[in-house]
């Protein structure tokens, strides 16, 4: 049975927690100078607890910080003996932190069904006994970054003599060593909000890899799909997926591939372990509707299990399982690339154990995706093509 949370209002400013003794993951947050998430860790809750021998301060509790999503956010209670400033001198350390900034991830009251296991529970739900579902948007430079580096680097690329960027895309990111050639025009699909190409993709593919799965050691648990050796004008797709599920074989790994049917991306997330394939697509197309897609798919299990040597029934030879996403869907006919973007960042940032929820996940539960949700990858894709491509700050 799950912990039980109890979280009372003491007065207009404060919260009080009451959570069973022992350890339970938890969400960070940091209101200085706005709310928004910076890392992961876990509620350490024991009786008399101290940290680095002292009591904890009033309404705080001890954390442990596992995952670290903005390294500069001031610690709320900084400790300069220890050289504990910023998130991330505390990764792996054990730090106080304000109750009414943490999230516990567990669930409260009942027992979850399968449609919600991803709901995040809050402080409103927990006291009206109900879960809802809150749109926290996460910048991964973090969400006070207000510079507007789209700006920025329209202004340096319109007046600058180089006309291409190398960008060097390493082997774990797609299975394969090389090199993206970065274009003004690939630039200017961001800047002026077009329909996106490949290249930019891939470019915010490698943003996702250096900002989350490296320095959250996470390279084991997703790979990518190169989008430029699965297109329909392409022969040897299953081949060249099956491969690369092959030689990324590791429990639960989900392997996520954005796809162009030549006018519209989607993404496709395959967990070959348990032969499941996730569909997220932005028009809200059947996956039953896009027989070639789900062929090539479905021909790049198969290749993987005959490596692997799995024996399965005739029955079950072609029962490999496809989940539609409910994820949030476009309401024009341009921005199918920026929501897959945001859909690899969000399945980097929340699915668990290699599944992704049908309902998708709560914190992003939307109808569609706001301006402000759209910008903020674009403003991500600009800082990271400015500072790590065109300056190599």
């Amino acid at each position: 049975m799950g912990s039980r949370v109890v979280i009372t209002c003491v007065d207009s400013n404060s919260l009080m927690l009451n959570v069973s003794q022992g350890v339970t993951p938890c969400d960070l947050y940091t209101n200085n100078p706005t709310y928004h998430l910076v890392g992961r860790g876990s509620v350490y809750n024991q009786l008399g607890d101290t940290l680095h021998n002292r009591p904890l301060p009033p309404e705080h509790v001890r954390v442990g910080v596992e995952i670290v999503l903005d390294g500069n956010a001031p610690l709320p209670v900084p400790n300069e003996d220890a050289g504990l400033l910023l998130l991330d001198d505390a990764l792996g350390a054990h730090v106080a932190w304000p109750i009414g900034l943490i999230d516990l991830k567990i669930k409260q009251f009942q027992q979850p069904n399968e449609h919600d296991k991803d709901t995040i529970p809050t402080k409103e739900s927990v006291a009206s006994g109900n879960e809802i579902s809150v749109q926290k948007p996460v910048n991964l430079y973090g969400s006070s970054d207000k510079v507007p580096y789209l700006t920025f680097l329209h202004t340096y690329v319109k007046d600058s003599l180089t006309r291409q960027w190398d960008v060097p895309m390493p082997k774990e990111i797609f299975n394969e060593e090389y090199t993206e050639l970065l274009s003004h025009s690939d630039i200017y699909e961001i800047i002026n909000h077009e329909w996106l190409g490949s290249c930019t993709i891939c470019v915010y593919v490698r943003l996702l890899y250096n900002l989350l799965l490296v320095p959250n050691m996470w390279v084991s648990r997703f790979c990518f799909i190169n989008p430029t050796k699965i297109g329909p004008e392409y022969t040897q797709q299953s081949q060249y997926i099956g491969q690369t599920f092959i030689e990324r074989d590791q429990a639960n790994t989900l392997f996520l591939s954005p796809y162009n049917t030549g006018d519209h991306w989607m993404l496709v997330v395959v967990n070959p372990t348990t032969e499941i394939v996730y569909y997220l697509d932005s028009l809200g197309v059947n996956i039953g509707q896009r027989q070639q897609l789900r062929r090539m798919f479905d021909n790049a299990i198969k290749i993987y299990r005959a490596n692997k040597g799995t024996k399965v029934s005739k029955v079950k030879f072609s029962n490999i399982k496809w989940t539609m996403i409910k994820c949030p869907t476009q309401d024009n006919g341009s921005d199918c690339g920026y929501y897959v973007l945001r859909y690899m960042k969000e399945i980097l940032l929340y699915s668990q154990e290699g599944v992704i929820p049908h309902e998708y996940f709560s914190t992003y539960r939307l109808e569609k995706y706001s301006t402000e949700l759209i910008d903020e990858v674009k403003q991500e894709w600009c800082r990271y093509v400015l500072e790590t491509i065109i300056t190599n700050k």
